[in-house]
Parts: C-alpha cells; structure tokens; sequence
C-alpha cells in the first residue's frame, strides 16, 4: 500500500535523521564559542597593535602572534560552519588541523602568562596588567575548546564506522517498533475504510 510505505519511510527517517541533527548542532555550538573567543582575543591584542601602529612604533611580536592565531581560528570556525565545505571530506577528518589550534593557542598562553601572570603593577608597556591577565585564561579556553574538538574528530574519525553501526541499530530498532505501529494503526484503518467502500462497489455490480 502505498500510503502505509510512505508512512514507514518517513517515519524512520525521522527518527534516525534525529540523531545526526543533534550532533550537528552540538558542533556548530562548539565552533561558535570558539569563534567568540577567537573574536574576544583578537580584540584584546588588536587594540595594543592598533596603539603601536598609530605611535608608529615596531609591532611587538607576541601581539601579532596572536592575532594571527586568532585570525586563522575565526577562518577555521566560519569554514566548518558551511554544510559539506570540502566535499564527501567531512569537516571531523581534519582534526589534526583542530590539534595544531591547540598547539598555537597553548603557545600564546603560555608566552603572555609568561609576560603578565607574575606582575602586580598596573600596567606594562602601556598596556592594562589586569586585562592582559583576563586574555591570558581566554587565552587557555581557546586552546582547551580546539584540543577538545580535536579529540572528538579523531575519535570520530576512526571509531565513525562503530558509531555508524550503532546509530544503524538504532534505526532498525526505531524501524521495527515504529512498522509494527504503523501495521496496528493503518491496517485497522484500512478496514474501516474498505468496509465503508463495498456497499457502494456492490450497488454499481448490481447496476
């Protein structure tokens, strides 16, 4: 019966689909924080840039370090976000380039936890000691986000086929309860509506 298919095919993949939904989103809210605190960083050590580039002095290395990071995970974050970016290549494959964020990102924490953690003066080189502390531990967020993503991806990666196979049985699970509903609900219709329907086809024989 055509209708009673239709029901069954959609009703599956319904349910199933549901499962996919729910980790995409969770890792378009992973990469929008981490694009957030990629922006927060940039405008922490933009502004100490843009001071030196209007006082026309030489631009301090670790700054533009960090920018440059932060730069290249707003880029990251912004290409994940397209469905399907690079292809059948799903975005999860390239967790090794999520692990060298990480490595980037430790790499600015620990150069500018090196430079404000120990200080107690108010500022450094022109440069409130406070809020370099506050960038310091975004700082670390950052770097503790892409290992996190990272991790995933490569879990992801080569365990996909298991998860692949569990999310199956789930569907087939999904599948048999939702057919066995559908076989009640549909055929008790079916009856109904064929009983409502042979008055009239004995009526027309008997025309």
């Amino acid at each position: 019966m055509p209708i009673k298919s239709f029901i069954k095919k959609f009703g599956k993949g319904a349910a199933t689909k549901q499962v996919y939904i729910y980790e995409t989103w969770l890792r378009w809210i992973a990469r929008g924080i981490q694009f957030i605190l990629a922006v927060v960083v940039a405008g922490l050590y933009g502004h100490r840039v843009d001071v030196d580039h209007r006082a026309g002095n030489a631009q301090a290395a670790a700054w533009v370090y960090a920018l440059l990071v932060a730069g290249l995970s707003c880029i990251t974050c912004l290409v994940y976000a397209i469905p399907n970016p690079f292809g059948k290549l799903q975005p999860h494959r390239l967790f090794a380039w999520d692990l060298i964020l990480f490595v980037l990102w430790i790499a600015v924490f620990g150069v500018f936890a090196a430079i404000f953690l120990h200080r107690d003066e108010d500022e450094y080189e022109g440069t409130s000691v406070a809020l370099m502390k506050c960038a310091v531990w975004v700082d670390l967020v950052n770097a503790i986000f892409w290992v996190c993503t990272g991790v995933y991806g490569c879990v992801r990666t080569f365990v996909g086929r298991k998860v692949n196979g569990k999310i199956d049985q789930y569907s087939d699970k999904v599948e048999g309860s939702f057919n066995a509903k559908v076989d009640q609900y549909a055929g008790a219709a079916t009856n109904n509506f064929s009983m409502k329907l042979n008055p009239m086809r004995k009526e027309t024989e008997y025309v």
